[in-house]
């Protein structure tokens, strides 16, 4: 096994601020999705006129991939741009895992900011936590959703679940009332629990989770230099509390907010492990 490490927290005596880093790449992607949503509606469609919201999603190469092996063909509302944002989002999980959720996603970034709201008005972190006993089988639930929107496209041959996209209804013009009553009720969980979609629900996140067992790119725990004050658990948006010597757990969004946090030098490091 060979272990390359990719950065040393706190090394030149300065913490390298690298959650400001990810918190301007963030917002540059998050404007960049809002400018395309607005484009499409002042513009127009069509072929003179600015590309759907929906040309822009990674998960519509998904839910296009049997209609190309079977039709040849793309889903109506999809476009190539589609499976080149799903082929650079597994890219990137090859190497970095959930990377995607963690630094690009619009829709995970706005559920920061709403937790944030909350801490930011009450003085501390978000008022509720999900019990454990209910929370260990609710994450398993992304993976169902995962399964019902596909299947539910190859039988329908369209995009179906479209219309209660609460990403779409965030930043598209093109949102139903249904849409928007499904973003609501994800605004809302949001502001109770953080990143509500993102661990219970998101199908793309299912998609990105294995990953994290398979990528080089890994958060580690010297066990040795860790003395257990959890401030790393309490600061995961995920809720992950175990901290192994190697943390591959399917709900890392690699945001580093952990590494960042921890007070121990070399407890929590972030490694490139290019075998084992």
């Amino acid at each position: 096994m060979s272990s390359t490490p990719v950065a040393k927290k706190k090394s030149t005596g300065l913490q390298f601020k690298v959650l400001y880093l990810r918190r301007i790449i963030q917002a540059v992607f998050v404007a960049i999705v809002a400018y395309v949503g607005v484009q499409h509606f002042v513009i127009g469609g069509g072929p003179t006129g600015a590309p759907s919201f929906d040309a822009f999603c990674p998960f519509g190469g998904v839910a296009s991939l049997w209609s190309i092996l079977t039709t040849g063909s793309m889903l109506q509302k999809t476009n190539l741009s589609n499976l080149v944002l799903l082929l650079a989002t597994l890219a990137t999980a090859l190497v970095a895992g959930r990377f995607f959720c963690g630094w690009i996603c619009p829709f995970g970034t706005v559920q920061e900011w709403f937790s944030r709201s909350v801490s930011w008005l009450t003085g501390k972190r978000l008022p509720l936590s999900m019990p454990a006993s209910i929370d260990r089988p609710l994450r398993y639930v992304k993976f169902v959703v995962l399964a019902a929107v596909i299947g539910a496209t190859i039988w329908a041959g369209s995009l179906v679940f479209a219309e209660v996209c609460p990403y779409r209804a965030l930043f598209s013009a093109e949102f139903t009332t249904l849409g928007l009553v499904v973003f609501g009720a994800v605004a809302l969980g949001s502001l109770l629990f953080e990143r509500f979609w993102c661990k219970y629900l998101c199908p793309l996140g299912a998609i990105l989770a294995v990953f994290n067992k398979v990528s080089p790119l890994k958060i580690t725990t010297d066990t040795s230099a860790c003395f257990t004050c959890d401030k790393c658990a309490r600061t995961c948006p995920m809720n992950i509390t175990d901290r192994p010597e190697r943390i591959d757990s399917l709900e890392c969004i690699r945001c580093l907010e952990c590494v960042e946090s921890c007070p121990k030098e070399g407890a929590l490091e972030i490694e490139m492990r290019l075998l084992g």
